[in-house]
């Protein structure tokens, strides 16, 4: 690491400090345990923020994988006997507006890396059974038979508010590669924890499973053609030929074959007709018609071009897994840029950014997985992963 490049990583981790005192709450009604929340004024838990923030913050301190840990027993608390837990739990119970509002797929990956980080896993044993019929319970209610892969109740359950790529189909019609790579790694999560507790044949069970949905995307999802994962319309079984941030979620996990990984980032990330901008990745194919960069967070959040720090980040990784170190070290100082500006102009970080000027949109002061961006640097010049499970 050259000073340089150390001075720039010092810079940024001092800029987003005072944020992660922000996203720290004590326990509080219904939540039992002291948790993290997207920004201060927030008093409510919600899944995919609290995982990927409780991740970054065990990159820096493992011993902050106290928060990862609270996160799944403040969820476990709120599942049902059937295993159901809502997205968000709120200090009152279930937060209301979003009944149903399935937690994403995270519980086994966020038990995982806590307990590994804390090298902590007995205090998991009492919890198992209910662990199980939470991790199942998309399977048992939301899959495709024919297929072998879940399926989505609409676009806002992935975290990808309006990916054209399942906005505006019918509720319980779409297979995405992003549900489905977090699925796999739910799985995989869960056969590491059972060979940590002895559970053999819990840990073939999700060993089996694992290796089925990772099987079943590449043959339903990947269009060998067009050297991309596509999601499926389940309605008439023709694939959703849109190039978005979902079809390469499943490079995070390594789910193609070397040679195909490679093919799909040369194709698409890093070509600025489509993924690649001065500015960071784009959500969106530029060359797609619905391409936009507007300022909008309600009633989605705009995941149809704009930059956005969270895929970014998982885009980078992608690129380090199929040996793209040049271009990933590239996109973690354009992101840690923006950022940098943005604190320097508005003093805090914004949801997203316009991929053809680098300005803020959504969201002023938005903190919550973008505190991701103090890591990014670092773990490319280190090759390491903290979201990996093994």
């Amino acid at each position: 690491m050259t000073k340089s490049q150390e001075k720039s990583i010092n810079s940024i981790k001092l800029l987003l400090a005072a944020d992660k005192v922000r996203i720290k709450k004590r326990a509080n009604g219904s939540i039992q345990h002291d948790y993290l929340v997207p920004g201060g004024y927030y008093e409510e838990q919600w899944d995919w923020d609290a995982f990927f923030m409780g991740v970054g913050l065990t990159a820096e301190i493992p011993s902050e994988a106290i928060y990862l840990k609270n996160w799944a027993l403040n969820y476990i608390k709120a599942s049902n006997e059937e295993g159901f837990a809502p997205g968000c739990v709120t200090p009152k119970g279930e937060e209301q507006g979003h009944r149903w509002f399935l937690m994403k797929p995270f519980l086994a990956q966020g038990i995982s890396i806590a307990s590994k980080n804390l090298n902590e896993f007995e205090w998991i044993k009492p919890f198992w059974n209910k662990i199980k019929k939470m991790v199942m319970y998309r399977e048992k209610h939301r899959f495709s038979k024919k297929y072998g892969l879940v399926i989505l109740k609409n676009s806002m359950e992935t975290g990808a508010d309006d990916n054209v790529a399942s906005l505006n189909f019918a509720d319980d019609t779409v297979i995405s590669a992003d549900m489905n790579t977090y699925t796999y790694r739910e799985y995989k999560a869960m056969a590491i924890l059972a060979k940590k507790l002895n559970k053999n044949k819990d840990h073939e069970i999700f060993s089996s499973k694992a290796k089925s949905i990772k099987a079943n995307m590449n043959k339903y999802m990947w269009d060998k053609n067009d050297k991309i994962y596509y999601n499926i319309d389940i309605s008439n079984g023709e694939k959703i030929k849109r190039i978005t941030f979902s079809s390469f979620v499943p490079l995070w996990e390594v789910i193609p074959t070397q040679k195909n990984g490679e093919d799909s980032i040369k194709k698409y990330i890093l070509d600025p007709k489509h993924l690649f901008s001065k500015y960071g990745i784009r959500t969106l194919s530029k060359s797609d018609p619905e391409y936009n960069n507007v300022n909008r967070i309600k009633p989605y959040s705009n995941w149809q071009g704009p930059i956005w720090p969270i895929a970014n980040y998982i885009y980078l990784h992608a690129l380090l897994k199929y040996g793209f170190k040049k271009q990933a070290e590239d996109i973690s100082i354009k992101i840690m840029n923006i950022v940098a500006a943005d604190f320097k102009m508005n003093g805090g970080i914004h949801e997203n950014y316009d991929a053809e000027t680098g300005n803020p949109l959504a969201a002023p002061n938005f903190v919550s997985w973008n505190l991701l961006v103090g890591n990014m640097l670092s773990e490319v010049l280190n090759d390491t992963n903290p979201f990996e499970i093994k």
